[in-house]
């Protein structure tokens, strides 16, 4: 039994990992659905880190001179880990170049953007991704 509850777990475990990716994801329109193959728009390199009940830690590469296409992400905190120059471009066609050292932090609200590594070398991030968790009432003791 405890076998099964753990080959079960494991199961939504993996569930929920393709969902957390989902979002970078899009269908191609194509006659036959049973053929449809996903094509990434985020990052092509990236990876979890760490998934819990509170957060999902990705770990996100972008190579040199990659762009990601129009994507949506959820809310972040994004720590950088290396030096980058990026230009990210909203929806509505607005750009802005960035450049980050190592250590630095920056909070990415729910949106929908396309991101473009402008540097001749790879950048990497963490996006700490917060999880909604209903808030348990404790009881008080008198």
């Amino acid at each position: 039994m405890k076998r099964w509850l753990a080959v079960i777990g494991l199961l939504i475990a993996a569930i929920a990992a393709v969902d957390m990716f989902a979002q970078h994801l899009i269908r191609l329109p194509i006659i036959a659905d049973a053929f449809a193959q996903p094509v990434p728009l985020g990052p092509a390199q990236m990876r979890p880190e760490l998934d819990n009940d509170s957060m999902t830690v990705l770990r996100i590469r972008l190579a040199a001179h990659e762009r990601t296409g129009m994507h949506d992400v959820s809310a972040r905190l994004v720590i950088w880990l290396t030096d980058a120059h990026l230009r990210d471009t909203a929806e509505d066609g607005k750009m802005i170049d960035y450049d980050r050292t190592p250590g630095a932090v920056d909070w990415v609200p729910t949106r929908r953007h396309a991101g473009e590594n402008l540097g001749d070398k790879p950048i990497e991030f963490l996006a700490v991704v917060p999880k909604q968790t209903a808030l348990v009432p404790h009881a008080v003791k008198h």
